[in-house]
């Protein structure tokens, strides 16, 4: 397989609204499927796109279970897809959405593994926000892991709330509670520490020494989310905040 040739093949496929190309189906280990992944950011790259971050995937035992996998795969969060607090999305623009409200966390000082620890990715981080990611549900049933880590891992986008900065040396994220309305109704609530959700600095440090196998770097200055709280359908138009305790709030609207 070559993998620049199936990075060309999804970002030019990608490009015109298809998803999963045939041709790779059932053709990449999970290894490779980062390598193309990271070979569709460059092209968005050399296309005058801006990266904003990075976001770590399959950040609970139980979800890592599913998959029969003990990774954390990453997927990467461009500039132009990061939304504010309170910013309308429209839906046509973006068929098949989830939301997933999250903890996203602002490097500070560069994280360059190997070797990063837990301890150094906290010490790196200058503040903690609430956040949704956005997720579009591109497999449409294709049950292939390894190309949708290929495909970005369903990232569509990222809307940034209210921010802790710098959070307190003494703060406690596991214990940071997360309550999800929509349109006012109570759809979620959810505590950081009840098992399905990783060590949010755990996650960050594996990153950081996961992307030093690929030559990357945390870089100073970009934004990565670790996991989600709980995960939403968005079938209709409607307005979705998000409070995490200590932390802040996030919304979005639908329409």
């Amino acid at each position: 397989m070559d993998l620049q040739q199936a990075s060309e093949l999804i970002w030019s496929e990608s490009r015109s609204g298809r998803f999963f190309p045939e041709a790779l189906r059932g053709r990449l280990s999970l290894a490779e499927g980062l390598r193309v992944q990271l070979g569709v950011r460059d092209r968005k790259l050399a296309s005058g796109g801006r990266q904003a971050g990075w976001k770590v995937g399959l950040t609970s035992e139980r979800v890592r279970r599913r998959y029969g996998t003990d990774a954390r795969p990453f997927g990467h969060i461009m500039a132009a897809d990061v939304y504010p607090s309170g910013a309308t999305v429209p839906l046509a623009r973006f068929p098949h959405a989830a939301i997933e409200p999250e903890l996203c966390f602002t490097i500070g000082t560069t994280l360059r593994g190997p070797g990063v620890t837990p301890a150094q990715a906290r010490a790196a981080v200058s503040a903690a926000g609430a956040a949704f990611e956005l997720n579009q549900n591109r497999a449409q049933g294709v049950a292939d892991f390894p190309l949708n880590v290929a495909d970005n891992l369903s990232q569509w986008g990222l809307v940034t709330g209210e921010t802790l900065a710098p959070p307190p040396a003494g703060f406690d994220f596991s214990r940071v509670s997360m309550e999800c309305r929509r349109d006012g109704a109570v759809v979620a609530q959810a505590l950081g520490d009840a098992g399905h959700i990783d060590d949010h600095f755990l996650s960050l440090s594996i990153l950081a020494n996961m992307l030093a196998e690929h030559g990357e770097a945390l870089e100073a200055g970009m934004r990565v989310i670790t996991g989600s709280f709980s995960k939403h359908d968005v079938t209709a138009a409607g307005a979705w905040r998000a409070r995490f305790s200590g932390v802040g709030e996030v919304s979005v609207r639908f329409e």
